[in-house]
């Protein structure tokens, strides 16, 4: 679901100095459902949704979203760019924990903003895991983080090194959650939750999403039962493509239930 960023915001130059604003998400063109994949099913339980404001037709749509993918394992394989992007913010989170703000910016050249404000921080992370351009899902990623970063703006965040672990963690949760949101939006979801032409009810059906992606992406999380600076640096990558599958299924779970 994108969180609207002020427009005409400019990529930051390396120095932390965004000018106060954020740039604008790219948002990639809707890519119809290939003929014979079953996303027809997924793409008709969201129209319904988003006409009559139903939230078990929306979690239905996105369950059926994961049955046309594949599964939980196979949705997951299906964005290796969103998941290296999440990889690079879990390894900052993990870093952040056991060797504080500086060395966790290391590993992107950005460790002279550790003491800026974590806004600006993270759009210069942005901008060093995924620069604007490329494929779609590198787009989805791109934006997935964009709009993390405004939800934080939103609510008041202070300097990057004033922030603790689970500050952080919650921002790995947010751009997880968001990359999948946008990927369902991307493939079945953008004309199907737009076909109303009052923008409350468009509104309702992008937040309902929302809160189901996330809270299937917190459940899983939570279940794993640790924290991200207690995985190593060799289990990231995993861990990640874990937790995406996990969601996935769980949302595969929940949407057969509605």
């Amino acid at each position: 679901m994108p969180v609207a960023a002020p427009e005409g915001g400019e990529s930051p130059d390396g120095n932390g100095d965004s000018d106060g604003e954020l740039p604008s998400p790219i948002y990639p063109p809707l890519q119809p459902p290939p003929p014979g994949t079953g996303l027809g099913q997924a793409r008709g339980s969201l129209t319904r949704g988003a006409r009559t404001s139903d939230g078990n037709a929306i979690r239905r749509g996105a369950g059926r979203y994961v049955a046309a993918s594949g599964g939980g394992r196979g949705a997951s394989r299906r964005m290796p760019n969103s998941r290296a992007t999440a990889g690079g913010v879990a390894g900052l989170v993990r870093t952040f924990a056991t060797q504080g703000p500086a060395e966790a910016l290391k590993p992107f050249n950005l460790q002279e903003l550790a003491g800026a404000p974590a806004v600006d921080v993270f759009v210069a992370l942005t901008e060093a895991l995924c620069p604007p351009g490329g494929t779609i899902d590198e787009a989805i990623a791109r934006d997935a983080m964009l709009e993390t970063i405004a939800a934080l703006a939103a609510e008041g965040i202070g300097n990057f090194d004033e922030m603790v672990p689970a500050d952080l963690q919650e921002f790995f949760i947010g751009v997880v959650s968001r990359s999948i949101e946008g990927k369902i939006l991307n493939e079945v979801g953008t004309n199907s939750i737009r076909v109303s032409s009052d923008l409350t009810s468009v509104e309702r059906a992008q937040r309902m999403l929302h809160e189901f992606v996330e809270g299937c992406v917190r459940d899983r999380f939570s279940s794993f039962g640790s924290s991200l600076a207690d995985v190593s640096g060799q289990q990231i990558d995993n861990f990640v493509f874990d937790l995406y599958e996990a969601a996935f299924n769980l949302m595969h779970a929940m949407g057969d239930a509605s």
